[in-house]
């Protein structure tokens, strides 16, 4: 199998010892992953009734280019980013809005090493996108390879985890798709985007990816936890179409919200200065706090 391919886990002997922790503390079935209440084994998703209403599915309208929930005052049916931005990106699908549960469960993955929940995050992947394939919505018989968003190789070893790929592993394992960790590595550092407009973050990340493997010709799925305005998932497109993929989907956990920045064109950004960028901005990164690029 070549090494692009799935591999056995990151953190050896110490973080298999700290998921049998996790696993005495959060046992399956019995807290609820998002607010911590008690519940029983047969609540889907580990979910309390309250939280699993709670959450934001993508069940009503969804942007056709990205897949995030429309906002009931948008009459398109695209959202309004991607009606002001020209993405890389082929098509994107999300599970649910980014509000509070989903910041929630998010978090803990990510800075409470909640590692537990990633499998979860993997299974609500993996029945969104059956049931866009039952719906005509999506295919997912046509991706050759999925890619999780990588992190920047030192800042996944402080973590001991890439978020992503946790996810990715456990929706490859439930579709039967290939999974492809180390298809393309993050090759420098991001800062973080809060405050940051759209230019400014796509100037940030641009040259962040390097593809390692043999992508020529393959319909590529990416997966993350969130996504946000599409700077990173543009730049990672940008990069596996210049190494030859025949085309770039992705797939994350959570998207942000579906807001009209006023007085915003494609070409503001670059034209505004930092202050005026980060004031137009300023709901959306509150919304989203200083998240991404992780």
């Amino acid at each position: 199998m070549s090494d692009w391919n799935d591999h056995g886990g990151t953190s050896g002997m110490s973080r298999t010892f700290f998921n049998r922790i996790l696993e005495l503390v959060y046992p399956d079935g019995l807290y609820c992953i998002c607010c911590g209440k008690i519940i029983d084994s047969s609540r889907p998703y580990r979910l309390c009734n309250e939280c699993m209403d709670e959450i934001n599915w993508a069940a009503g309208r969804t942007c056709v280019r990205c897949g995030k929930p429309l906002s009931d005052l948008n009459p398109s049916d695209t959202c309004y980013n991607c009606r002001e931005q020209d993405h890389v990106f082929r098509r994107g699908y999300a599970c649910a809005g980014y509000g509070s549960c989903e910041r929630a469960m998010i978090f803990a993955l990510k800075y409470g090493e909640r590692t537990d929940i990633a499998p979860t995050m993997g299974e609500v992947l993996h029945d969104r996108m059956v049931l866009l394939h039952h719906t005509g919505s999506a295919d997912l018989s046509q991706y050759d390879m999925v890619i999780p968003v990588p992190m920047y190789e030192p800042k996944r070893r402080r973590r001991g985890f890439n978020q992503a790929e946790l996810i990715a592993r456990e929706f490859c394992r439930r579709s039967g798709l290939p999974l492809a960790p180390r298809a393309v590595a993050r090759v420098r550092d991001t800062h973080a985007m809060k405050g940051v407009g759209q230019g400014g973050r796509t100037r940030n990340i641009a040259g962040a990816f390097e593809v390692r493997a043999d992508v020529a010709g393959k319909t590529i799925l990416c997966v993350d936890d969130i996504f946000t305005t599409g700077a990173t998932m543009d730049e990672l497109a940008r990069t596996l179409l210049e190494a030859g993929a025949a085309a770039v989907d992705f797939l994350a956990f959570a998207a942000g919200a579906d807001m009209l920045r006023v007085g915003a064109t494609k070409d503001s950004d670059a034209a505004d200065g930092p202050e005026e960028s980060a004031n137009r901005n300023a709901t959306t990164d509150e919304a989203i706090e200083d998240y991404y690029i992780s």
